[in-house]
């Protein structure tokens, strides 16, 4: 069900008629306040400044109402994240300059959770766009130990085996890495052609065969010299179903900005009660054209 957004500007009611072009502004002689000499600042006055907003000030405001009206995106654990930010830089004694660029703490609060909730757009993206936005090849689910030696990898492997969980038997034996569970695509420009390569070639879930990786390199009197790289996979799961979240998440990571706020723009009734917001709108985005 699509949802209908209204711009509300703060103070100020608002009947238009965008057809001919001219907003009809209610009580806008009303005197707000006077200054020096007995000028006066009207509702008029007042309408036309913030009529002058950068658009994209008026679409993240849509966006943000958007997210906190999608039933996908979970406002209580947001306000947490940016509880546990604010205390984490507290701690670090950052509050005086994050003042002095927000003017208050409660200021960059609202900021951020502003961010954060058009970042969650992200996720609802993908969510109702999943089936065509997975990947053509599906993602891979699993741990990457890298070793200097192959006594090392396969060293790895037995401890693996003998009971060891695989991140502690590849940190014994002198992983160059942290094995960390991760999710990859295809497409990662992190794995190396080798590590692709033993991925589609086999169905394995488990720990893998050893994968050698060989680099060559020249020294200054032009001696060339092979360098080995041993890899040992610990592949948990090929089937994305078993978790879902987490590559919408990183679905969600590859998808630009403009795409994510292209879409919500385009798919909700929004409506506008003046022309001159709609046309900075429209303007910067011209799916609203």
């Amino acid at each position: 069900m699509k949802k209908v957004i209204s711009i509300m500007l703060v103070l100020l009611a608002l009947v238009g008629c965008s057809s001919s072009h001219v907003t009809k502004l209610s009580a806008g002689d009303d005197v707000i306040f006077k200054g020096p000499d007995n000028v006066s600042y009207t509702k008029e006055d007042m309408y036309d400044c913030l009529k002058t907003v950068d658009a994209e000030v008026v679409i993240q405001d849509i966006l943000e109402k958007i997210a906190l009206k999608s039933p996908d995106v979970d406002i209580e654990d947001l306000n947490k994240q940016v509880d546990e930010l604010i205390e984490l830089y507290e701690s670090m004694g950052y509050e005086s300059y994050i003042i002095s660029q927000y003017g208050s703490m409660d200021v960059f609060r609202d900021y951020y959770l502003s961010e954060l909730l058009v970042q969650e757009l992200g996720k609802v993206y993908v969510k109702e766009n999943y089936d065509s936005l997975k990947a053509d090849k599906p993602p891979v689910k699993m741990q990457m130990a890298i070793f200097e030696t192959v006594e090392d990898a396969q060293k790895c492997i037995d401890d693996f085996n003998n009971g060891n969980t695989f991140d502690m038997a590849a940190v014994n034996n002198n992983s160059t890495n942290a094995p960390a569970s991760s999710i990859y695509l295809d497409s990662d420009e992190s794995l190396i052609y080798e590590v692709k390569d033993y991925i589609n070639s086999t169905d394995t879930i488990g720990v893998s065969s050893i994968i050698t990786y060989t680099t060559t390199s020249t020294d200054s009197e032009g001696k060339e010299a092979e360098t080995n790289t041993y890899y040992v996979l610990n592949i948990e799961s090929r089937d994305p179903e078993e978790f879902k979240d987490e590559y919408i998440s990183l679905l969600a990571m590859n998808v630009s900005t403009d795409t994510v706020k292209s879409y919500f723009l385009s798919t909700h009734d929004i409506s506008f009660y003046d022309q001159d917001i709609y046309l900075m709108v429209s303007n910067a985005y011209e799916v609203l054209k």
